[in-house]
């Protein structure tokens, strides 16, 4: 839990513009297929933890942050515009380009020691707010995401000259891969600048420009013939909701529950190397026919543990069960959908789902859910995600599309950041890596049954290892704390977050 007195103010709030005129000459842009299943307000955000190296030596100077965030968005200029709705077909756009991002210079009243364990170790939830603290205040609201700015920034800086990123961007806008990215580039010409102080005149560039249209955004993408033809496409993972009111209305209300749920609580759950090669080493299939990856062997191990406390939480109060849909993002970037750009910056996710049967989820070997799960994540083919996207695109009104995950106190979803740059692309200083990145837990994404599979903090981890941030009803966690199955694999956790 968050160190009791720890408290964040905020001493100044800047407004951050491009440097150059625009390259985006409309000030209308409008956003594509994978965006438009993206709910306004759920933000992409993570935390970035410089410690000082040395006396006066500041890991990132604010002024020279500001500088470096208005040459970024001379490459991301729609950043700096503001989200709108279209009333009529539910499109998602950008509009009023040039209002500006959103700075914010902070103080935390302690050292950064204070919130380390007396190994050093440095956990998402015991920092200042369970982490929270670190970013900018946001409202989870369809009017703050059409009101407030689409980037911010807040730099944290603690007693001892560490300081602290926490960087939001709005998901409708990019996924993590574009999300660090943006990173990545916001570090560059951080480094240019640093490079050339003695020049101010000097202006760094990148190395490699990010592409910023989405994918089928523009009109022009699709003939009207294409687009009658992309409607007579049947999606597996999508479908469109009945507009007929009397459909409606003849649709049985859900049960009103006797009492409110329980909180949902998150925690970080470490999983060191050994641990992850014991694991796998459990999940692959004994006769030696097919191979998992990590991923895969971790997400079997947690659904198939959280599936049975649920089992045995659920049947003792005599709450049903939802179906146990499993839902996990796939990035299509590269060889999965090759019309995709280099350096792409927007959403290029679709994401498959399926429920195993209850004597498999429950019951079966370790190696069966894992086989489960990399078969569906090698599931969606080039020619169904092309065809799914025309569709979503093609569609007169956005606001119906709805997928086909079922969500509710039986499903688990987990998406992988293990693979992104996430430490070295974001060194603001040569050789002056992070010692934690992380997705903190907020009131938008704790949702029962949702994880975030991430690297592990260098210093700490080592090489290899890997944390899930996982949120789950709270009275699971004393059931999960006891699963000699879990146990084996998983030691190390950090303390609850938001409880």
């Amino acid at each position: 839990v968050s160190l009791i007195g720890a408290s964040v103010n905020i001493l100044a709030q800047y407004n951050v513009r491009y440097s150059t005129p625009s390259s985006i000459s409309s000030p209308y842009v409008a956003l594509g297929a994978f965006d438009q299943t993206l709910a306004a307000m759920i933000p992409i955000k993570a935390v970035f933890v410089y410690k000082q190296q040395g006396p006066n030596k500041e890991p990132i100077n604010i002024v020279r942050l500001q500088r470096a965030m208005e040459l970024v968005l001379n490459h991301y200029p729609h950043l700096t515009g503001r989200f709108q709705v279209d009333p009529a077909s539910g499109a998602y756009a950008i509009t009023k380009i040039g209002t500006g991002a959103e700075l914010i210079s902070a103080q935390c009243n302690m050292p950064l020691s204070a919130f380390s364990s007396a190994q050093g170790h440095l956990w998402l939830t015991d920092l200042p707010g369970n982490s929270n603290a670190l970013f900018a205040p946001f409202e989870p609201t369809v009017e703050a995401a059409c009101r407030d700015p689409m980037l911010s920034i807040q730099h944290t800086r603690f007693t001892c000259g560490s300081v602290a990123l926490g960087v939001r961007l709005p998901h409708f806008s990019c996924d993590a891969d574009g999300f660090f990215q943006f990173m990545r580039h916001l570090a560059e010409l951080y480094r240019g600048l640093l490079a050339h102080e003695s020049d101010p005149s000097h202006l760094p560039s990148l190395a490699q420009p990010p592409h910023i249209v989405s994918y089928l955004s523009k009109q022009e993408d699709m003939t009207p013939e294409e687009r009658k033809d992309a409607l007579t496409f049947r999606p597996s993972l999508f479908s469109l909701a009945s507009t007929d009111k009397d459909a409606q209305a003849a649709t049985p209300p859900s049960p009103t529950p006797s009492a409110p749920p329980p909180p949902v609580t998150g925690r970080v759950m470490r999983f060191t190397a050994p641990e992850l090669a014991a694991l796998k080493a459990l999940a692959t299939d004994p006769s030696g026919g097919s191979w998992v990856s990590t991923f895969d062997a971790i997400t079997a191990l947690l659904h198939q543990c959280v599936y049975r406390a649920r089992l045995q939480y659920y049947t003792k109060i005599g709450t049903p069960i939802s179906p146990p849909d499993f839902l996990t993002p796939l990035n299509l970037r590269g060889a999965r959908l090759p019309d995709l750009p280099p350096m792409y910056f927007p959403n290029s996710l679709i994401c498959p789902f399926s429920a195993l049967p209850h004597d498999i989820l429950a019951d079966a070997p370790l190696w069966k859910i894992a086989k489960h799960i990399h078969d569906l994540t090698r599931s969606v083919s080039t020619h169904e995600a092309r065809h799914t996207l025309r569709w979503i695109a093609a569609q007169p009104d956005k606001r119906i599309i709805q997928h086909g995950f079922r969500p509710g106190n039986g499903s688990f979803m987990l998406s992988s950041w293990a693979r992104m740059d996430m430490y070295a692309g974001a060194e603001f200083d040569k050789g002056e890596l992070p010692v934690l990145v992380s997705t903190p837990f907020t009131l938008v994404s704790l949702v029962d049954g949702l994880g975030y599979l991430l690297p592990a903090d260098i210093p700490a981890g080592g090489e290899g290892s890997l944390d899930v941030n996982l949120a789950l009803s709270d009275p699971l966690w004393d059931i999960l704390e006891k699963d000699e199955l879990l146990r084996r694999f998983t030691i190390e956790w950090s303390q609850y977050s938001l409880r």
